[in-house]
């Protein structure tokens, strides 16, 4: 069989192309990887709370240096694919903020100005399920 240039050139760039979709894929697992929730909700945020629900995890953080708290929900299902997922806080007293939006991974996080020793409590979900609790003392 005789290669032409014009087979070659397909060649080419059919090689080319997947190398670029395994790039590109690469570099997206490997970002996703290097995303948590302290990473999400930014530095001195910690962990206080989380609760797993089907399809996904709730992460309740705080920052007592700027007195906040931050709520983020990831999700374990369809982990990729676009889909609603929802994050909320409740500082007892000073009202809920929540956030709701489609998205392939996890929500934007979600923050309140909760003063060390408020009352707080989490809840977030994704499409059916969701996850959330009692309120508990943040800091």
């Amino acid at each position: 069989m005789r290669i032409t240039k014009r087979m070659a050139g397909a060649v080419i760039a059919t090689v080319l192309g997947t190398t670029a979709v395994l790039t590109a894929t690469t570099a997206s697992a490997s970002r996703r990887a290097a995303e948590t929730p302290a990473v999400v909700c930014g530095p001195g945020y910690t962990v206080q709370r989380q609760a797993a629900f089907a399809g996904g995890v709730a992460y309740l953080l705080y920052n007592p240096g700027k007195q906040n708290a931050c709520a983020v929900t990831f999700k374990t299902k369809d982990v990729g694919t676009r889909g609603m997922v929802w994050s909320a806080v409740d500082v007892k007293g000073a009202g809920v903020v929540k956030n709701e939006e489609i998205t392939p991974l996890h929500t934007v996080p979600v923050y309140h100005a909760a003063p060390t020793g408020s009352w707080v409590k989490f809840s977030d979900g994704v499409r059916t399920a969701d996850s959330g609790g009692a309120y508990e003392r943040i800091g």
